[in-house]
């Protein structure tokens, strides 16, 4: 009805948590910066821009895989957003989501990317990207590109406020797991910027205003959540009462498009 992944099962296992879905996401829960500059007010679209479905089809099917696309008009935001599916045997999904977004005036997007809710037993990572700590793209140059493995919880940075926190860029591939490893591989078609937290968006997210909460205050959510970006606006850090992040690291509304692949790990 709303042309989304809701369900991935592999070998009888249902790989998305209860209510979970895989959607589209171009919202993070504002940083100190971020209110700083009004951004959480002034980027507030992306929010929840709204998708209104136009057409779910098949666009061709053989004996190893099926394709399919869905295409949306977002409703605060006058772009066209396509999603499209390779379902392979085996379970592996092929996901690519553009956007047509040239010529359309709109506010910048704090990142591109999607998100997908998956059990809380997926605890266990191992990366090849930008680590060990939390990097951003004009915040990594401290940051090696490395073989890392962590836990989703220890992705979670305790600011005194909750905000944006964990990310992880240059991603060439990712394998979010249970213990026995059991799971999901993560690969783009080129560098990806990935988090996983025992949190959502939603949690962090302080709304229009600045909530006097604590981090650890959070009750963690019963999934883990999973952002796949192309991209994520810089943090800025210029300073925390008005500056933005530099224009190379802002996301101007136009054309954006990426690929990833999901491989489930058995």
């Amino acid at each position: 009805t709303d042309g989304f992944l809701t369900s991935y099962v592999v070998d009888g296992r249902e790989q998305l948590a209860e209510g979970g879905k895989l959607t589209p996401n171009f919202w993070r829960a504002p940083t100190d910066n971020d209110m700083g500059a009004n951004l959480h007010k002034k980027l507030a679209a992306w929010r929840a821009p709204g998708y209104e479905l136009q057409e779910l089809k098949v666009l061709s099917r053989d004996a190893d895989s099926v394709r399919l696309s869905a295409t949306y008009r977002l409703e605060k935001v006058p772009v066209k957003l396509t999603l499209t599916y390779t379902l392979y045997q085996g379970g592996t999904i092929k996901v690519h989501q553009a956007m047509d977004g040239a010529g359309v005036d709109g506010p910048m997007l704090p990142r591109f990317g999607m998100q997908m809710q998956v059990p809380a037993s997926m605890e266990y990572i191992t990366y090849y990207g930008r680590g060990p700590v939390e990097n951003y793209a004009d915040r990594k140059a401290a940051a090696d590109l490395g073989i890392y493995r962590q836990t989703v919880t220890e992705q979670f940075y305790s600011y005194i406020r909750p905000q944006e926190n964990g990310n992880k860029c240059d991603v060439r591939w990712w394998q979010l797991t249970e213990k026995g490893g059991r799971g999901l591989d993560l690969r783009g078609d080129t560098p990806l910027s990935v988090s996983a937290l025992h949190y959502t968006v939603d949690q962090l997210d302080d709304g229009e205003g600045k909530d006097n909460r604590h981090s650890e205050l959070i009750t963690p959510a019963d999934c883990t959540n999973w952002c796949i970006d192309k991209v994520q606006m810089g943090l800025g850090c210029v300073n925390s009462w008005g500056a933005t992040a530099r224009p190379e690291y802002l996301l101007p509304l136009g054309d954006y498009e990426y690929t990833f692949i999901l491989r489930p790990l058995r």
